[in-house]
């Protein structure tokens, strides 16, 4: 489902929203009249709320989906916050309502990097598939992630991890660094 119809569709329901707690804050005043006349501006502005909230819990949500902190990337990923051996951590999301992409780096001890790939990783030995599971440069990664143009390294994969399609754990022994690409489309 692509993000116009669900953005079209939050309308739809904001505009439900609205015009129920339009409807319900009428009654309330009516019945209140002149008794309340405090509650007429709260009762004026309900409606707006009550049906904007859906919208905006949307807006919230691809923002947080794109703007998240490091920390809470690598959380997302390998459900486990970064550690004493977790360094210089640098995070990329782009995310909507049907897909994700993540791009991380950072670079780590040796017993930190190792634990990370274990099962359900598995190392990939064939040349070809690395450069199948490895993004090329221009599609998407920022300019901080170097996977691709690292000649020694090690790729390990895992498919279908916690909610991710693929989280790909590159090694690359020649910087130091850990890169790890998770991604998940709907």
């Amino acid at each position: 489902m692509g993000l116009g119809i669900v953005v079209i569709f939050y309308l739809l329901v904001s505009g439900a929203l609205f015009v129920c707690a339009a409807v319900v804050c009428w009654i309330v005043g009516f019945l209140l009249r002149d008794r309340h006349r405090w509650l007429r501006p709260w009762l004026m502005a309900a409606p707006v709320v009550v049906g904007a909230a859906p919208t905006a819990l949307l807006v919230a949500g691809l923002l947080w989906a794109n703007l998240a902190p490091p920390s809470v990337r690598f959380h997302d990923v390998f459900d486990a916050w970064p550690g004493q051996g977790v360094r210089d951590l640098k995070a990329h999301g782009v995310g909507t309502n049907d897909a994700e992409w993540i791009d991380l780096a950072f670079a780590a001890d040796e017993a930190t990097s190792a634990a990370l790939v274990r099962p359900p990783f598995r190392k990939i030995e064939d040349v070809r598939e690395v450069a199948n599971v490895l993004p090329l440069a221009g599609n998407g990664p920022p300019a901080w992630w170097t996977a691709h143009r690292c000649p020694n390294r090690e790729v390990h994969l895992a498919r279908h991890l916690r909610t991710w399609d693929e989280v790909i754990v590159t090694r690359c022994w020649t910087d130091g660094r850990v890169y790890v690409q998770a991604r998940w489309i709907d």
